[in-house]
């Protein structure tokens, strides 16, 4: 696409010296903005997978050096990571507010940035301000958002904003150019790796498709690239310097299921698709196949090559690298915003144009109110763990088991194809008994953060696991039982953190919706229960 001539009017956007249609756009954005952040505000833990553990990492970060309790758990340990986004961020903005509080405007933060930075690539690449990018609060809520991989996506958004300050650089001089890019590359390397390397595909991509001209590469554009790539050599360093600190170098494809999962996870929010993921898609490719029989997308011709390269990236991306589940779902989310951004959607049909935007309003509406019910019942749940936490001394050794959910099982109040009760938002619950008691949780992400073990702890320390099944606890509570039990080392080398659990622990939360009755164990000493749990403490002779 020509950028150097007359731009024509495109959805949303009148010509681009109209202060009144800047403001306009503008207002959509925050008016839409807000809406789709705005479940955050009724709720103090939003349930997204991962993210009570890192609250609780966030919790001894800035309370670790001032609770004894804390203190005999874990260690502070403040080193150079290629994933210490929520690290920085939290901590800084915990001088001004409770740590509770800076986890959920770091979630806000992350979900900003994406639709921002998706808005800043797009009048990087254009030119001009337009109401096209505002999609972007479509996918929002999306599979890597449901785990909470927040890193990662915080990330994202600081990428979508370094990438679009590369393209709005362009006529500065080469060495100003490159030495602040050097250092915005090196955040990015220390916010996320996944960044980093996004970025460095992007700059490569674009600048090494920018210099090919009659479909030849000259032997002078290929070394003028290298320069470019010149801006990369402090984070390479960082990222080298991290490795000593880094954890499994493990990576695997696992099942086919995991690639099918990959693909719907822009609009999947949840680990079963439930029918707004699948109509949010539906509506998605409906739109695609009439946008492209009309004529009506216009991709950046710019941009072609790192849309390319990110694509044939994503095919072939594993499910697990460096010991990380669900690598591959990142691509797929981080593609769909740089696709947006890279697109201009000039509507030849004001009806057309009018029905899309209606059921994209439709879409984001069911989205916002099914997340806000959602959040509001896992929050209740949470509410009443915490507070029954109340019995546990502070300081103790907490495990936890989780029988599986009944398939019956429902949220309550949210219609089932909105949304759905899944087991796996409770899988680090346990971990905010860190911030109210200062348990130790065996499950803490330590090792490879900034947050260690004591060496009092490392013996019922897993850096990656999951609640103990009620058969791995029964059987592991007798010594001849237990032998039939795989008790061996993961793929990290570490023994799973239940199998001594009489012998290392002090109490255990017992997860299970089904409330069916419970075996009878002589370790376990029932203290409260609640609507899905029961806390224990271990007898020991």
């Amino acid at each position: 696409m020509d950028l150097s001539g007359e731009i024509p009017r495109s959805f949303g956007a009148d010509p681009i010296d109209s202060p009144v249609t800047d403001r306009w756009c503008i207002a959509l954005y925050v008016m839409l903005g807000v809406i789709t952040v705005s479940p955050l505000l009724w709720v103090r833990i939003p349930p997204l997978v991962d993210y009570p553990n890192h609250l609780a990492r966030m919790w001894i970060l800035v309370h670790g050096a001032e609770i004894p309790e804390l203190i005999a758990n874990y260690t502070v340990n403040w080193r150079i990571l290629p994933d210490l986004a929520m690290d920085l961020v939290v901590s800084a903005l915990s001088w001004v507010m409770p740590v509770e509080q800076a986890g959920r405007a770091f979630v806000a933060l992350t979900m900003t940035a994406l639709v921002a930075g998706t808005l800043t690539l797009h009048r990087a690449l254009h030119r001009r301000l337009e109401a096209w990018p505002i999609c972007s609060v479509l996918f929002v809520y999306n599979a890597a958002l449901y785990w909470g991989f927040l890193n990662c996506l915080f990330a994202t958004g600081i990428y979508l904003f370094a990438f679009s300050g590369w393209i709005a650089t362009r006529h500065w001089r080469r060495g100003p150019r490159l030495l602040t890019f050097s250092a915005v590359a090196s955040l990015l390397l220390i916010l996320h790796l996944f960044a980093f390397g996004l970025y460095g595909l992007s700059v490569g991509s674009y600048e090494l498709a920018s210099r090919i001209t009659g479909r030849r590469l000259t032997f002078r554009s290929l070394a003028e690239c290298c320069k470019v790539l010149l801006q990369f050599v402090p984070g390479v360093a960082l990222w080298y310097a991290s490795l000593a600190h880094s954890g499994s170098t493990a990576t695997s494809y696992g099942d086919p299921i995991f690639k099918l999962y990959a693909l719907i996870s822009p609009f999947t929010f949840g680990v079963q698709p439930t029918a707004l993921d699948l109509f949010t898609g539906l509506v998605g490719i409906l739109f695609l196949a009439f946008a492209i029989m009309t004529g009506s997308l216009k991709i950046a011709r710019e941009m072609r090559a790192p849309l390319v390269v990110i694509t044939l990236l994503l095919l072939v991306m594993p499910h697990r690298v460096s010991g990380a589940a669900f690598a591959d779902i990142r691509l797929p989310v981080a593609l769909v915003f740089v696709l947006i951004a890279s697109t201009r959607f000039e509507a030849s049909r004001k009806q057309a144009l009018l029905s899309f935007a209606a059921v994209a309003s439709l879409v984001l509406v069911l989205r916002v109110w099914a997340v806000t019910q959602t959040w509001g019942d896992y929050d209740r749940w949470f509410t009443e763990f915490r507070e029954a936490s109340a019995v546990v001394p502070p300081g103790a050794r907490l495990a936890v088991v989780a029988t599986p959910l009944p398939a019956q099982e429902q949220l309550p109040g949210v219609p089932g194809s909105l949304a759905k009760l899944e087991s796996f938002p409770f899988i680090h619950m346990g971990a905010l008994a860190v911030m109210d008691r200062g348990v130790f949780f065996p499950y803490l992400f330590t090792g490879w953060t900034t947050i260690d073990v004591t060496p009092l702890n490392e013996a019922a320390s897993q850096r990656q696991a999951v609640p103990a099944a009620p058969e791995e606890l029964v059987k592991s509570a007798d010594a001849e039982q237990a032998k039939s039990l795989d008790t061996g080392p993961n793929f990290l080398g570490e023994r799973p953190y239940w199998r001594d659990w009489p012998e290392t622990f002090d109490f255990v939360v017992w997860i299970d919706f089904a409330k069916e009755p419970k075996p009878k164990l002589k370790q376990l000493r029932l203290l409260a229960s609640g609507s899905f749990f029961e806390i224990y403490a271990v007898v020991r002779p």
